[in-house]
């Protein structure tokens, strides 16, 4: 059970495979093979527009609709790559196409036939999005497919139906679960050359390329990028004092914590030695409390050590440029200058830079 609910839990791979992407330079390509799985999904109510005498209205204009959906996919693919909402809304939209088209069908057969092609729509949330937005899917298909069986058994026969139905759901599940297991690998593999091998957290190779993600797909109610370069105060003194395995384990556990009060889609790094890197996107006003926050964390800590850190923001209209990754490190040089700022002022407190 505790496997299952894991599994249920675990977060949007969007990110990560956007990213896994563009680092490999096949973005491109991604789009390419898209676009061409998604014109291609026109011929089926094409063909189906073509063949049939005299379709009712209803039938009609769902066919034309199926087809403009697919050819608008198709170009918008070669255009774009969505964001982590775009892409959602879009295989939402593919779900309810292939299986408003399906159920929509005169023929039992013919609605059978097309719910296979919702094992695309499931490979692609396999790859991309999360376990719910996979179930979602397969509630769907099997929404459509209950009738649609029911309506074939009575116009062949029971065995016929179930055969059917079975071979819907072969595809619907195997194609996903494939997919899902090799994207798992993948990741792992992804999160093995990007985390430091001590904390956990993004490595600072990483942490750049994930803040250029971020700043493609975050709320619309952020209006800044805020970065945050923390330093522990007297690190050494317990390196000295209680040896490095001692302060290995307190990278960890400061790790942790900084894992538990960043918000949820900040971007959490481990720099080097005893810094740390924080970036997200916010308001100009979400700045100095969640830095206050970290500085009171980390003070109550056992070890009795405390941080300094350093903050620099800058609006995300600046940020969103072909230049951005130049100006992102420009914003992390910033902060650790105002990190040795707060530092000077004697440590456990933030600094935030003017400048920014």
């Amino acid at each position: 059970m505790s496997r299952l609910k894991s599994w249920w839990s675990q977060s949007d791979q969007f990110d990560w495979a956007t990213t896994f992407l563009r680092r490999r330079d096949l973005i491109r390509s991604a789009q390419v093979i898209l676009a061409i799985v998604s014109a291609s999904a026109a011929s089926v109510p094409l063909t189906a527009l073509a063949t049939q005498h005299r379709p009712s209205p209803t039938s009609a204009i769902i066919g034309v609709l199926a087809v403009v959906f697919s050819v608008g996919s198709a170009i918008f693919w070669l255009k774009h790559w969505p964001t982590r909402r775009q892409s959602r809304v879009a295989v939402v939209g593919g779900m309810l196409a292939i299986c408003g088209w399906s159920v929509l069908e005169p023929s039992a057969a013919f609605c059978c036939a097309g719910l296979h092609s919702a094992a695309v729509t499931g490979g692609y949330i396999a790859l991309f999005h999360n376990p719910r937005l996979l179930f979602l899917n397969g509630l769907v298909v099997a929404a459509t497919a209950t009738p649609a069986v029911v309506r074939l058994a009575d116009e062949t026969d029971f065995a016929t139906a179930a055969a059917a139905y079975w071979l819907i759901w072969f595809p619907n599940f195997s194609v996903p679960l494939i997919i899902w297991g090799m994207s798992q690998a993948m990741e792992r593999t992804w999160e093995r050359a990007e985390q430091d091998p001590l904390t956990g957290l993004l490595n600072r190779r990483a942490f750049t390329e994930a803040v250029a993600v971020r700043l493609v797909d975050h709320s619309a109610a952020h209006t800044h990028l805020a970065v945050m370069m923390l330093d522990l105060d007297d690190f050494k003194r317990v390196n000295d004092t209680y040896g490095h395995s001692a302060g290995d384990r307190l990278l960890r556990v400061v790790a942790e914590l900084l894992r538990e009060h960043s918000p949820p889609d900040a971007i959490v790094c481990r720099a080097g030695g005893e810094e740390f890197l924080i970036a997200l996107t916010c308001t100009i006003d979400g700045v100095a409390p969640l830095a206050a926050l970290f500085c009171g964390a980390v003070a109550g800590l056992p070890s009795g050590i405390t941080v300094s850190i350093g903050t620099a923001s800058a609006e995300l209209n600046l940020l969103c440029t072909a230049d951005g990754g130049h100006l992102i490190e420009e914003l992390v040089a910033v902060a650790d200058s105002a990190m040795y700022a707060a530092k000077r002022r004697g440590g456990n407190q933030a600094y935030r830079s003017t400048g920014s």
